[in-house]
């Protein structure tokens, strides 16, 4: 009897060691499996020039979803934005961070997933009407409802004339740059999603080689796309969703902003954390390591408060000098919608020591700030702020 319990616990051992080799085997496999894919040409969308300097404004996380869809319902889809769209009209391009795919479908991710969101279809009206002009998709929400969200949200925000980076139906379309075209000074978007193991071997959010997906994060990946990138346009933003919710910056995200500006990315705009989180400069290059959120649809933990709209004053490309940035703003605009209910709006002058711990934590890392009323201005070398 002892020696057919022995045999039976050597055959199930044996059965568990080679499924555990297996799963190694898998995981490891997926995470560095990146086959080369063929390089996409970038979406161009061509804008007249403005009398000045170009503005691109810059918005956190957003998305009318969740908790706010009973005011949704009750006051319509341009209601959220409505304090803000202002500032947001009156850029030439503005962008902000999708988080939710905009579907009907009723198939969320089959797992177990603590947080699930998805977007009506009808929202893309209010955000044409808002001017919102590209959007990034590179999070870890944009495959909430599958494939078919992600293919949905490319297919809706195409019909409402919005362009996105950052995912796609393969690795090649979650790659594609695009470039706007302001009367002939050329800003180019990128857009990732941060390389984590639970993305890729759980929630299976990356699009490689064939799979939909997000782009991600991967420093050969990213190297190349900007290189590839970089002699075509005149100033080149990258948006990387990284770091963890509610903490300030981690050490990965301080190690891959600076070498994004070391590539030669004039900013990087750093999504996720849902707070802001300290801005730093590296050179002539602005890292914004989060911009917190914009109208985001969930009630939120109570201390935040505040989020950030980035107003980027750019030169237009005159032949040979031009096409940079000159100046950078920060807009501070009250997020916690246990105050605003769901509806961001600037803050007030009575508010501003809301702003203290960015202000400290900015200047610690030699970020030289000044403060205008609500406005931010972040100074660059040479003048520029």
């Amino acid at each position: 009897m002892k020696a057919v319990i022995l045999r039976i616990l050597r055959v199930v051992g044996l059965g568990l060691a080679g499924l555990l080799a297996a799963t190694g085997a898998w995981a490891l496999f997926w995470t560095l499996y990146n086959p080369r894919v063929p390089p996409s040409e970038p979406v161009v969308v061509r804008r007249p020039a403005p009398a000045g300097d170009i503005t691109v404004l810059l918005a956190g996380d957003f998305a009318p979803t969740d908790a706010a869809m009973p005011s949704l319902r009750e006051h319509g889809y341009r209601w959220p934005y409505e304090p803000t769209s202002g500032i947001v009209r009156a850029a030439d391009v503005a962008f902000a961070n999708l988080e939710a795919p905009v579907t009907e479908s009723d198939e969320p991710f089959p797992l177990y997933k603590k947080y699930i969101y998805k977007v009506d279809p009808i929202a893309t009206e209010a955000w044409r009407w808002l001017g919102l002009d590209v959007v990034s998709l590179a999070n870890n929400h944009a495959d909430d409802y599958r494939d078919r969200g992600v293919l949905d949200t490319v297919r809706y925000l195409d019909a409402a004339g919005i362009a996105h980076a950052g995912a796609g139906a393969d690795e090649t379309a979650a790659r594609r740059a695009v470039i706007f075209d302001v009367g002939g000074t050329r800003i180019g978007f990128l857009a990732y999603l941060e390389d984590r193991v639970v993305y890729n071997l759980y929630f299976r959010s990356y699009a490689v080689g064939g799979r939909v997906g997000c782009a991600r994060y991967v420093r050969a990946d990213v190297e190349q796309d900007v290189r590839r990138l970089r002699p075509q346009v005149d100033v080149l933003i990258v948006s990387v969703h990284w770091g963890d919710n509610y903490v300030g910056v981690t050490a990965d995200q301080e190690e891959e902003g600076r070498w994004l500006a070391e590539l030669g990315v004039d900013v990087i705009a750093g999504h996720h954390a849902h707070d802001v989180q300290p801005v730093e400069v590296r050179g002539r290059s602005v890292i914004f390591y989060s911009l917190g959120n914009y109208a985001w649809g969930t009630p939120g933990w109570p201390q935040l408060r505040v989020g950030f709209l980035a107003r980027l004053r750019i030169s237009p490309w005159r032949g040979r000098d031009g096409g940079r940035v000159e100046g950078v703003e920060l807009l501070p605009i009250v997020t916690q919608n246990a105050i605003v209910h769901f509806r961001p709006r600037p803050l007030r002058p009575s508010e501003l020591e809301w702003l203290d711990p960015f202000l400290a934590g900015s200047r610690a890392r030699g970020t030289e700030l000044t403060l205008d009323g609500t406005t931010i201005r972040v100074e660059l070398p040479g003048g520029g702020g």
